[in-house]
């Protein structure tokens, strides 16, 4: 099973996100997090070593912006599989540089989400098992 969660300080972003997220079916029950470090004491809590997860993370957030999370998440251990996505609406190519230094980010996408890069979302590699 994917679980997924969504990580953005914008309410409005976390409820169009996880809307299109039904519609598209890739997932019916999105968790929504309005910062990083709620996620990380979520993902440090759950129990679900045989569910895989992806995040699709904001990148400026106050507090802890994507990078931060991002870093810190690399210190969990944790069995199960975690892929991210980075969402935002930043357009700069370093943030696109940065983000593939990371292990666990699989995509990039940019604001807001629509259809298609939910499509583009179901045919990465290491999700699209999930979506066949």
């Amino acid at each position: 099973m994917l679980k997924v969660l969504i990580i953005d300080d914008d309410d409005i972003v976390l409820l169009v996100e996880g809307k299109m997220l039904q519609r598209c079916s890739i997932s019916a029950n999105p968790i929504a997090f309005k910062g990083g470090k709620a996620a990380l004491e979520y993902l440090a809590e759950v129990n679900d070593d045989e569910d895989d997860i992806l995040i699709l993370l904001d990148i400026n957030m106050p507090q802890m912006n994507g990078w931060e999370f991002l870093n810190q998440l690399e210190e969990l251990d944790k069995k199960n599989k975690i892929f991210v996505i980075m969402v935002t609406s930043s357009i700069d190519r370093y943030d696109k540089e940065v983000a593939q230094k990371f292990k666990k980010v699989i995509g990039f996408v940019e604001k807001p989400i629509t259809v298609d890069n939910c499509q583009k979302i179901k045919t990465l590699e290491k999700i699209s098992e999930y979506f066949d």
